[in-house]
C-alpha cells in the first residue's frame, strides 16, 4: 500500500502525461522497522491502526512536497474515524453498530478540498434512514461545520458534524484523531480545526443539560435513552494565500453556509447585508491584512502552518475542545512518587540549570 501511494503520487503529480502502471514497484524499496505500528510483531495490539495509515497520506505529501512545494497538498482529516454503539433493546435483542465517519479533505494545487468527504475512494456514506430503521437511534444533525476548513487560495474541506440521539441504553466507543494537533496548511494556507466529541446527557432541564467532553479515542462509555453525542471530525488545511481567493467565491460559500460572514473576513472579504461583495471595504481590508501577513516567501522555507507551537496549541486546547492538554511523561513524573526521593531536589535543580 505504501509503494502504491508513493508510486502513484510521483507519477501522477510530477508527470501527469505518464500512464500509471505497476512498473514503478521495482524501482524503489520501502524500509519499515520491525516492531513498529506499521510492521508489528504478533500478538501486538492493533486497535486504531487505521488512523496511522490514513495519516501517512499527510506525511508522504509533506515529505515529497518540500522539494517541489507547488505540487504538495495541505493536511486533511487523514484518518479513519469510526464510532460504535451496542447494547440490548427492551425486547432483549442485541444491536451493534460499527460506523465509519468522514472529514475535511486537504486543499490541493488544483482546488478546494471536498467537505465532509471520505478519504478512501471505495467507502460510501450509509443513508441516515437505514441507520434509524435498523438501530435504536435518531440522527438529529448531519452537515459540515462552517469555517472548519483552513482558509487559503484553495479552502480546506469542512469537518463532518453529526448529532446522534440514543434511544436505548448501551455502550459507545469513539475512535478518531486530531483533538490536539491541527491539520496543517501549506504555502500560506491556514490549518483546519480540531475534532471534538461532546456527550450531552438527557436532563429535565432542557436548556442546561450536563455536557461531557470526551477524548478522540475512548471506549466503553455508557449512554442512556435520550443522550446525544455531538460528533465533529476535523477540517482540512488550506493551500496558498487566502487573500488571493476570489471574493465572489467566498460570497457564494457564505450563501451555501460553508463559510460564515465573520469567517469571510479571514479571506479579507467584506459582505453587504444581501451577501454580495463590498468591493471597496474588501480592498481596504486586504491591504491592511497584507501588512500584518505578508505573502508566502519560498526563500524562507516556511512551508507549513500548524496553527502555532505545541505550547500555543496546548494553551487553546481546553477552550476549543473542552479537554485539558495532555501531560508529557516528564510532567507526570514531576508530580509522582519520584518527587519524594531524597536526591530528587538536587537532581531537579541540576536539570534546570542544564
Amino acid at each position: 500500500m505504501f509503494k502504491m501511494f508513493v508510486g502513484i503520487y510521483l507519477l501522477v503529480v510530477y508527470d501527469s502525461s505518464v500512464v500509471a502502471n505497476d512498473g514503478f514497484h521495482d524501482l524503489f524499496d520501502v524500509y519499515i522497522p520491525e516492531g513498529t505500528l506499521l510492521k508489528p510483531i504478533r500478538p501486538a495490539a492493533l486497535s486504531c491502526r487505521t488512523h496511522f495509515l490514513g495519516r501517512l497520506l499527510d506525511v508522504i505529501s509533506g515529505l515529497l512536497g518540500q522539494r517541489a512545494p507547488e505540487f504538495m497538498t495541505a493536511a486533511g482529516f487523514s484518518d479513519s474515524p469510526h464510532f460504535m454503539y451496542s447494547g440490548y433493546r427492551q425486547d432483549g435483542s442485541w444491536f451493534q453498530l460499527y460506523w465509519i465517519g468522514f472529514g475535511g479533505i486537504p486543499a490541493r494545487p488544483i482546488g478546494d478540498g471536498p467537505d465532509g468527504h471520505c478519504l478512501w475512494p471505495a467507502m460510501k456514506a450509509i443513508p441516515n434512514e437505514f441507520l434509524e430503521l435498523y438501530y435504536p437511534l435518531r440522527i438529529e444533525v448531519f452537515n459540515t461545520v462552517a469555517d472548519s476548513g483552513g482558509p487559503g487560495l484553495y479552502r480546506g474541506g469542512n469537518a463532518q458534524r453529526i448529532y446522534w440521539r440514543f434511544l436505548e441504553e448501551g455502550v459507545i466507543s469513539l475512535h478518531d484523531d486530531r483533538w490536539l494537533s491541527k491539520p496543517w496548511g501549506v504555502l500560506g494556507g491556514e490549518p483546519g480545526v480540531r475534532s471534538t466529541k461532546i456527550l450531552v446527557r438527557y436532563s429535565q432541564d432542557a436548556e442546561n443539560p450536563p455536557r461531557e467532553a470526551h477524548g478522540s479515542k475512548q471506549d466503553h462509555i455508557k449512554v442512556s435513552n435520550g443522550d446525544v453525542l455531538e460528533w465533529v471530525t476535523w477540517g482540512g488545511g488550506g493551500w496558498g494565500d487566502a487573500l488571493k481567493r476570489d471574493p465572489e467565491v467566498v460570497a457564494l460559500e457564505v450563501k451555501r453556509k460553508l463559510v460564515t460572514v465573520e469567517g469571510a473576513r479571514r479571506y479579507g472579504v467584506v459582505l453587504h447585508s444581501d451577501m454580495s461583495v463590498d468591493e471597496e471595504d474588501t480592498k481596504k481590508l486586504r491591504e491592511e491584512m497584507r501588512i500584518a501577513h505578508p505573502e508566502w516567501d519560498k526563500s524562507k522555507d516556511e512551508i507549513f502552518n500548524r496553527g502555532g507551537s505545541w505550547d500555543e496549541l496546548k494553551a487553546t486546547c481546553l477552550k476549543e475542545t473542552g479537554l485539558p492538554p495532555p501531560k508529557s511523561p516528564w510532567e507526570v513524573a514531576l508530580r509522582g512518587p519520584i518527587t519524594q526521593l531524597p536526591y530528587f531536589k538536587d537532581w531537579k535543580e541540576e536539570h534546570a540549570r542544564k
